[in-house]
C-alpha cells in the first residue's frame, strides 16, 4: 500500500514539474519572442491583466522582470490546477473544477505577487 501511495505522489509531482515547464518553454520562445521592452502594442494580455489588477508601476520594473514574474506565475498555476482536476475521473467533472479554479488561482496569485511587488514599492500610489 506504501508504495503505490508513493508511486502516484511520484508521478503526480513529475506531472506537476514537466508542465510548469512546459508553460515556462512556451512563454520563453513564444509568447515573448523578440519583445525587448515594454510598450502598449506588444504586451501580451496576461502581462497586461496583471499590470492593471495589480496598478504596477512599469517605469519601476524592468519588462523582462515583469514578464518572468507573470510566466512563473502562470506555470505554477497551470501546474496547481492540473493537480486539482487529476482527482477526479470524469472529464466532465475535471472540466466543472478546472474552469473556476483556474480563475480563483490565478487571481490569487496575482494578488500575492502584487503585495510582494507593493512591499518593493513597484506599484502605483494611490490617492
Amino acid at each position: 500500500m506504501g508504495s503505490v501511495v508513493m508511486n502516484r505522489l511520484l508521478f503526480y509531482l513529475i506531472e506537476f514539474v514537466v508542465a510548469v515547464v512546459l508553460v515556462l518553454l512556451y512563454y520563453k520562445f513564444i509568447e515573448t519572442r523578440g519583445i525587448k521592452k515594454y510598450t502598449k502594442n506588444n504586451i501580451p494580455i496576461d502581462l497586461k491583466l496583471f499590470i492593471n489588477l495589480e496598478k504596477v508601476d512599469i517605469k519601476k520594473i524592468n519588462y523582462k522582470t515583469l514578464m518572468r514574474i507573470v510566466a512563473i506565475i502562470n506555470a505554477i498555476d497551470v501546474g496547481i490546477v492540473l493537480l486539482m482536476t487529476n482527482l477526479v475521473n470524469s472529464l466532465l467533472l475535471k472540466l466543472v473544477i478546472a474552469v473556476p479554479a483556474i480563475f480563483i488561482v490565478l487571481f490569487m496569485s496575482y494578488n500575492f505577487a502584487g503585495f510582494i511587488l507593493k512591499k518593493k514599492g513597484m506599484t502605483k500610489n494611490e490617492s
